[in-house]
């Protein structure tokens, strides 16, 4: 899950630990970053005892059951702000599936690799016996696995 830990104004958190078990404990400075595994000089300590595991264990059940769970609104605000600036600056060009089964002989022709009398076999084979994946196009004389990978993301069946 994911959430904000709900404290009092002004203060902030800054807890380093993990919960192996319940004897278990890693703590220190030790940001569990790139930046501090490689560059920085940290602290890690890990804790074999269990009376010192449940006194971190009851910190976490703490911060957890009173957490506001889920995206904080300024990160929900700063999201749908970057969708609407990229939507803005950046248009996607959204390609429809030619459906194998129902597609017609000009849809057929738009694909890469096919036209003319290959779209007509591929109408004649659908008609025969209906497409279950990509791979039931080699059925078709005249298209290899050369045309079938080209065809990956633009046809359904």
């Amino acid at each position: 899950t994911l959430g904000v830990p709900d404290l009092a104004r002004g203060d902030k958190l800054h807890h380093k630990f993990g919960l192996i078990d319940d004897k278990i404990v890693i703590t220190g400075s030790h940001n569990w970053s790139r930046a501090a595994n490689h560059q920085n000089d940290e602290a890690l300590v890990i804790i074999n005892n269990p009376t010192v595991a449940a006194h971190f264990d009851r910190e976490f059940q703490y911060l957890y059951r009173t957490a506001k769970l889920g995206l904080p609104e300024t990160i929900k605000n700063r999201i749908e702000q970057d969708r609407k600036n990229c939507s803005q600056s950046v248009t996607i060009k959204s390609e429809r599936l030619i459906n194998l089964n129902t597609a017609t002989k000009e849809e057929l022709d738009s694909l890469p690799g096919i036209s003319g009398k290959l779209a007509e076999k591929i109408i004649a084979a659908q008609q025969q016996k209906p497409f279950t994946s990509l791979e039931d196009l080699d059925r078709v004389s005249g298209i290899g696995q050369g045309k079938i990978n080209k065809l990956q993301g633009k046809v359904s069946w």
